[in-house]
Formats: C-alpha cells, structure tokens, sequence
C-alpha cells in the first residue's frame, strides 16, 4: 500500500500542539529595507527593525539577533541597537554585547565556511518588549558577475505589522521583479536610476504543519532578478563550472583506469563505474570561502584533495563522463521541500547541484554515497531541475508505489514461558532501499547483537538477538536485513493472555503508521512519497 511519510516524533508532537490556539514567540512590528543597486550586481543595504516579543518564550529565543555575512563578499556593520521596554525606556545595547564569531558549521568535520556572524544580545528583554536594530550590509561581489539576485519569503507563523522594501537600481543594470501578496512596484526614475517600492503587512498567522512543502511554494514573497529567464541563469553557472569539468590528461587517465578495472561495458555500464568511484572514494566536505556557495572546484583538485561538495561531485563525474565520450550537464535542484521554482532565477530554492545524462534520460546523484546507480534520494525526486548545460528546464522522476516496495517476514514462535522466538527478513527494492542504506550507515563495523539492542529498543522491546545487513555501498547486492531474536516475555504465561503482534528485528513501518494521528485539517500542501510495505507475519 502506498503511505504519507511518517513524521519524527518531535514533529509529531508538535502538531498536536499547533492545533491549539497558536501564539507566536514574537512579531515583526517595522521593518524598512533600503538596496542601492549598483550595474555590476553589487550592492548596499540599510535595514531598521523592530521586533516585538511576546511570549516567555519570545524572551528566551527572540533577545539574541544574529546576523550573518560572508567575509569575502560583504561586510557588515551594526549602526545601532537598543531594547525598549513596555513602559517605553529604551536600553541601549553596549558595545561589549556585540559579539562577533566563525559560523557554527566550522567546529563540524564536513563544512567549512568564511561567514561570520555579529550577535546582539539586547539588555533586559521582557514579554513586551521591543528590540530595535540598524544594521548595513555592503555586498562587494556578487554571486554571478555582472547579474543581481534577490528574494523575500514571508512567514506565516508571525504578524507582520509593517514591511517595506526599497530599490535605488543603476541603469546599468535591468531587474525583473515578480511579486506575491506585496503592495507596491515602480515609484519613478532620475537621470541614472530607477526607484522601485513594496510594501507588506499580515496579521492572519498560522502554525507549521509535518510535512508542509517548502514556503518558497506556498507563502508571500517577492523575487528580484537580473535574470530573464532560467537559460540565462543556467549560462552563468556554465561559466563557472564547464571550465572546472574540462578533462586534463590526469582526469583521463584516471577514468581510463576505472574502467579498466571494472571490465568495460557498454557506456551506462561505464557511467556506473565511473559514479561508483567516485562515491566510494570522494568524501562530502564542502568549503564555502567567498563564492565558493556556487563556484566548484576544478575536477583535477577534487580527486587529489579527496573531498568536495554536491557541486564538486557533479563537476568531476561530468569530467570523468567526458573523458569518455559520455556528455552530461549540471542539474540544479532543491533537495528540501520545494517543488517549484520562482518566476524569475534566484539562488534560492535551489541548494543542491546533482547530474543529467541525456544519453539515457537519467539523474544521478555523485554526492549521495549509499544510492546504488540508476536511483536518486527521495529528497530530490519530483523536482524541477535547470538543466545549466542544455539551456532547458527538467524535472527528476516522481516516486512510484510499485517501484518501491519493502517485504517483510517474520516467523514467531511463542515458548512456554512466554518468550518469543523470531526470525525475521526484510527485502527491499526500488529506490526506496538507498535511505535502508543509509539508516545502517551508523551501523557498519558494530557488532551484530548491540545493533539488534538498539532497534529492539526503538518500539519498547526487551531482549537479544543479531541483525545483519547488506553493506550500504554493496550496490550489485539486493539490499536485505536478516535477524534472529528472542523477545521477553509481553503477556503473562500460562494461562489466557492477549498481546499485540511485537515488532522484532524489523523496520516495524506498518506499526509506526498506525501510531501516526493526521491533522484533522491542513492549510498547505504536503510531500507524499508512493511506497508500499507488506509485512507478513507467522
């Protein structure tokens, strides 16, 4: 049968508490934005907000500001900062409690980043107070040379009392604006500018919902482009990245070598081969340093380093295709929750870079490390793509019930003294199995038993038992769980007792399923994904 995704339990919980009356933890009371556009993408922003708590919660969540910047592209400079009181008192914000620190991503062992982030701490902060904020920001390089991106998507989970957005655009430089929900367009223009104005305001406010598709595809926004459309865009990043893909004679060599090693074939099986090197051998470590968010690395560096980021991966399997004859192009995708993309090219919603073959009208995926060829991850199925080296737009393949499908069976034997015996097997197939892969990644290398503990606990289950997988980078194995367990006691023996059917040694879907209560009613739409489970038990 084909089933929602199931919600993690924090999420779960959550929404039983959003269908309460929801409050909001604090408000966007003023805000007013100022951007001086310059011709080559540049640009110089002055913003002053005011923010208004109120909850307790407000209190502890809302009275530290963090701004973020990119120290290769921008500075930043807070000009002013101050709480107001309810009774109207205003507190300045001294200097000592503006602190200034690395992105939090640094202290991780897969990003590293030159953003910087300057942290308000507002003095004393109660439920009704006011945080008050003047803060310039001066992009020196822009993503795209000579092109300008900009995008605002509201939120509906905070009132919005009044928003405004300023643009003083050089002539040099053409936007395209496109607008949802805002008020507002072209004021008029001087001798070497054009003024343009939008206004927001909202007081109807809604809960988060598990699930819900992204905001870029459902909420308010206003989206501002030098782009006039997505081949364009798709040309500005073949500028950065064709050249990075460009096969040099050790690129060659090495895809020479890969297929040597793996028998030959035919050019998908090469394709194959080639992807499989590299998940297997380049490790995920992303290094943002200036521009570095959208310009990859050459594909000669990348393998010497041994590392790279999705735009990393997909320059060197299009450089290794390349190598062999096999032409591809860079697919710029959103990997979260958005399905759509806006009407004019921003950089947002698209977060992730993967690959098209034409040859064989097939996404591949360099940067998942436990997908086995021909598949994608869930997070990147049914979503448009630019192809950038085609100068169209795609889509990847949706998800399918019948192409998904997870067996599972398990036999019990209940003993005397009420303890359960089990063997259990579950098959999967379809793309489906690379998120099995992937859950048992933790796993690889851990003794048998303490992994069957750990599952057994997940659904309140006491006992012992073995579990053993098929290795998530095995990708000509079907992927398969197989265990072996002895369950304590969960009725009383002898004598009539009831008990329900235990989950032992695995995934338990169906059960979660059925612990699972729908909203009542929602307000977005929500991500599906076609699976099917049969479990059969005897």
């Amino acid at each position: 049968m084909a089933t929602k995704i199931i919600a993690t339990l924090l999420v779960f919980l959550y929404s039983l508490q959003a269908q309460a009356e929801y409050q909001p933890s604090y408000s966007f009371e003023r805000y007013i934005k100022t951007i001086k556009v310059h011709a080559d993408g540049t640009d110089e922003i002055l913003e002053e907000s005011i923010d208004k708590i109120e909850t307790e919660k407000g209190v502890r969540s809302g009275s530290q500001s963090d701004l973020s910047y990119i120290k290769g592209m921008q500075t930043l400079k807070i000009l002013d900062a101050y709480t107001i009181k309810p009774d109207g008192t205003k507190v300045k914000v001294k200097k000592e409690n503006i602190r200034e620190r690395d992105d939090p991503t640094n202290n991780g062992a897969d990003m590293f980043s030159d953003t910087r982030h300057k942290i308000i701490i507002y003095p004393e902060v109660t439920v009704g107070s006011k945080l008050y904020s003047k803060v310039k920001t001066t992009n020196f390089k822009s993503l795209f040379k000579n092109h300008y991106i900009y995008s605002e998507v509201t939120l509906p989970y905070y009132r919005y009392g009044y928003y405004e957005i300023n643009f003083i655009v050089d002539k040099g430089i053409t936007l395209n604006f496109d607008n949802k929900g805002f008020a507002g367009g072209f004021v008029k223009e001087t001798i070497d500018q054009n003024i343009y104005k939008y206004t927001y305001s909202q007081d109807t406010i809604t809960s988060t919902e598990p699930g819900m598709v992204s905001l870029y595809d459902v909420s308010n926004h206003l989206i501002v482009s030098s782009f006039k459309d997505y081949a364009e865009y798709g040309q500005a990043y073949q500028k950065l990245s064709q050249p990075k893909a460009k096969p040099t004679v050790f690129i060659q060599e090495l895809a020479n070598s890969i297929i040597a090693k793996s028998g030959g074939g035919d050019k998908r099986s090469e394709a194959k081969a080639l992807y499989e090197w590299i998940v297997n051998n380049i490790r995920y470590v992303a290094v943002y340093m200036g521009d570095g968010g959208v310009n990859p690395h050459f594909a000669e560096s990348i393998v010497k380093n041994g590392y790279g980021d999705c735009k990393d991966h997909a320059v060197l399997f299009e450089a290794l295709l390349a190598s062999r004859g096999i032409k591809s192009s860079p697919a710029l995708i959103n990997s979260g929750e958005a399905f759509t993309l806006p009407k004019y090219p921003v950089l947002a919603p698209q977060n992730h870079v993967i690959t098209y073959i034409p040859e064989f009208d097939l996404y591949v995926d360099a940067t998942a490390q436990n997908v086995p060829f021909g598949y994608i991850p869930f997070g990147v199925r049914d979503k448009p793509t630019v192809l950038t080296a085609l100068d169209k737009l795609g889509r990847t393949p949706s998800m399918k019930a019948n192409e998904n499908i997870v067996r599972t069976t398990v036999k019990f034997k209940i003993q005397a003294d009420g303890k359960i015996d089990g063997v259990s097997t579950v098959a999967v197939s379809g793309p489906i199995e690379s998120s099995y892969r992937d859950n048992q990644v933790p796993n690889v290398g851990k003794d048998d038993t303490k992994v069957a503990a750990d599952l057994l606990s997940q659904y309140g289950e006491t006992g012992n038992g073995r579990l053993q997988f098929t290795k998530p980078n095995s990708f000509n194995e079907r992927y398969e769980e197989n265990g072996i367990f002895t369950l304590d006691p969960i009725a009383n023996y002898p004598g009539p007792a009831a008990m329900t059917i235990p989950v032992g040694l695995t995934q338990g879907r169906i059960y979660t399923i059925s612990k699972d209560k729908p909203l009542d009613e929602r307000k977005y739409p929500y991500s599906c994904f076609g699976r099917t489970y049969l479990d059969y038990y005897t």
